[in-house]
C-alpha cells in the first residue's frame, strides 16, 4: 500500500474505474451487507509531484504499472457520486471523523465501517484482491472519466 500526498484536488485519474463489491459480517451488528471500494486498472495516473516542480506542472502525474484498490477517498467528481448513488446508497461520503471521507455504512444497522478492516489486512474484503478471489466478489466497470483525491493506494491487485 503506498500512502498518496495531501491537498484537496484530484491525485488520481484514469479514462475507466471499477467499483468493486464484497460482503463482509458488519463488525457492529454481525449481519451480512455489501460493502464497495473503488479500482482503477494498470495505467492510471497518480500525482506525484518533485519538491522543484509546481503543484500543477503535467510532469507531476505519473503513469502506474499497477491496478490499485483505493481507500480513504475524499474527493469524487459528481458523475462518478451519481455512478455510486445508482448501486449503492451504502458507499457514501461520511463527515463521521476529522475530514469528510467516502465510507460504507452497513445496510442494516446503518453504522459506518472502518476503513481499516476492509482495506489493509490480507484477509480483508479488499486487502488482497489477487488469484484467491472471494466468490461473493463483483466488478462494476465503467468506462467513464475518472478522478479522485485518495489517502492510499494498494498496488498488490488483480481487478
Amino acid at each position: 500500500m503506498s500512502i498518496v500526498n495531501e491537498g484537496s484536488g484530484p491525485n488520481v485519474r484514469h479514462f475507466m474505474y471499477i467499483l468493486v463489491e464484497n460482503k463482509i459480517a458488519c463488525p457492529q451488528c454481525s449481519l451480512v451487507t455489501a460493502v464497495f471500494a473503488l479500482a482503477l486498472p494498470a495505467g492510471y495516473e497518480s500525482f506525484n509531484p518533485a519538491d522543484d516542480q509546481p503543484d500543477n506542472s503535467p510532469e507531476a502525474w505519473e503513469r502506474t504499472e499497477f491496478a490499485a484498490v483505493l481507500s480513504y477517498v475524499g474527493y469524487l467528481p459528481d458523475a462518478v457520486i451519481n455512478r455510486i448513488a445508482s448501486l449503492t446508497a451504502q458507499y457514501r461520503l461520511s463527515s463521521e471523523g476529522a475530514h469528510p471521507l467516502w465510507r460504507n455504512h452497513c445496510e442494516h444497522c446503518q453504522k459506518a465501517i472502518e476503513e481499516e478492516l476492509l482495506h489493509e489486512d490480507l484477509d480483508s474484503p479488499f486487502g488482497s484482491m489477487g488469484i484467491d478471489l472471494s466468490e461473493a466478489i463483483q466488478l462494476h466497470q465503467f468506462h467513464e472519466p475518472f478522478e479522485a483525491r485518495v489517502g492510499a493506494e494498494m498496488h498488490d491487485v488483480e481487478p
